[in-house]
């Protein structure tokens, strides 16, 4: 059974047989004055008793930080500035401060920040991810820090709130619009098949497939990473291999402007001859040229209003509907060809 004692350095040092200051010591890694038995023991009843010195301290002492751990995959990606923008631009006005971390989309980078989130004393933390393991998450629920989720949903027993759009309608979406316009080989190309918000596109697009009576075909999948270069050298490798294809959607904008800009490269007419389809409009989908037809969702409300979320939380304030998810919608521009029914997918 797990404990849910809350420990004081003063308990862990009567439990040890040890003085304050050696408790401290060892938790702080001073490099002289406790013997390696003693560490060890000390090292023993501190991980026994899932004692973490600053989430502890919390308990103790009410004062808050106001500081707000934010945790994304990688901040250098076009998806997250917005994000990132909308939370901070409402804590700002609640004062209270923002810690940036990158996970890098490693699992085992995201859970070290989350644990250093702790010992910063943070008064909450968003979670941009696709990536944690939902058993360490339950687990990190006994520090008693205040988590939301952007970007996926997990029950109560994990996340105080959460909000994400709705990948699988939003790649269904993208790809029954491609289809019902006449294409038939839709190439799909992802990037981190890892990522639950990956899997999900990719079940949008089976299910769209199923919806118009074609069967899926492995072969017209690709899968990398998001980035405009990895997008570029799928197109080339498409039209190396002499896939036969009329159209190409992707799980991320950054991919749809490399494919873009490789078949582009080929000579290439877009969207007359490949009709391209991107997912999360970002601001570059916009300018980019020709203008990229995406799959949208309202990234900076979605970011304000975990943003609220998360203070009424930290406040003790009702927080209503805890776990929200957002139809996305599509964005149709100049890599798809016009339609008279374009209006009832925007």
């Amino acid at each position: 059974m797990e404990n849910k004692t809350k420990y004081s350095i003063s308990q862990i040092a009567e439990i040890c047989g040890v003085s304050k200051a050696t408790v401290s010591r060892v938790i702080n890694n001073s490099p002289c004055g406790v013997g390696e038995a003693t560490k060890e023991r000390v090292r023993k009843v501190i991980e026994e008793l899932n004692y973490r010195p600053n989430a502890l301290a919390r308990g103790v002492a009410v004062s808050r930080s106001r500081m707000i751990g934010v945790v994304v995959p990688d901040v250098s990606n076009f998806f997250y500035p917005k994000i990132i923008r909308g939370i901070s631009d409402y804590l700002e006005k609640k004062d209270y401060s923002v810690i940036v971390c990158n996970s890098d989309y490693n699992p085992e980078k995201e859970a070290q920040l989350l644990m250093s989130l702790v010992d910063k004393r943070v008064d909450g933390v968003i979670l941009c991810s696709g990536i944690s393991n939902k058993a360490f998450l339950e687990k990190y629920r006994k520090y008693q820090v205040p988590l939301v989720l952007l970007g996926r949903t997990f029950d109560s027993s994990v996340s105080d709130a959460s909000i994400t759009g709705d990948n699988v309608k939003g790649s269904r979406k993208a790809a029954s619009y491609l289809l019902r316009g006449g294409n038939r080989r839709i190439v799909y190309v992802e990037g981190n098949t890892e990522l639950s918000g990956s899997k999900q596109r990719l079940e949008g697009y089976q299910e769209a497939l199923r919806e118009h009576g074609i069967t899926f075909d492995k072969s017209l999948t690709m899968s990398g990473e998001y980035s405009i270069e990895f997008g570029r050298r799928a197109a080339e490798e498409l039209l190396e291999k002499k896939v036969e294809f009329d159209a190409i959607m992707t799980g991320s904008d950054l991919i749809a402007i490399g494919v873009i800009s490789g078949l582009l490269d080929a000579g290439k007419k877009i969207p007359e001859e490949i009709e391209v389809m991107g997912f999360d409009n970002i601001e570059l989908a916009e300018v980019f040229r020709p203008a990229l037809s995406t799959v949208s969702k309202p990234h900076y409300e979605m970011a304000q209003h975990l943003a609220k979320q998360i203070i009424r939380i930290i406040e003790g304030e009702e927080v209503g509907l805890s776990h929200m998810v957002v139809e996305p919608t599509l964005k149709l521009r100049r890599t798809t060809k016009e339609r008279p029914y374009d209006s009832e997918y925007e």
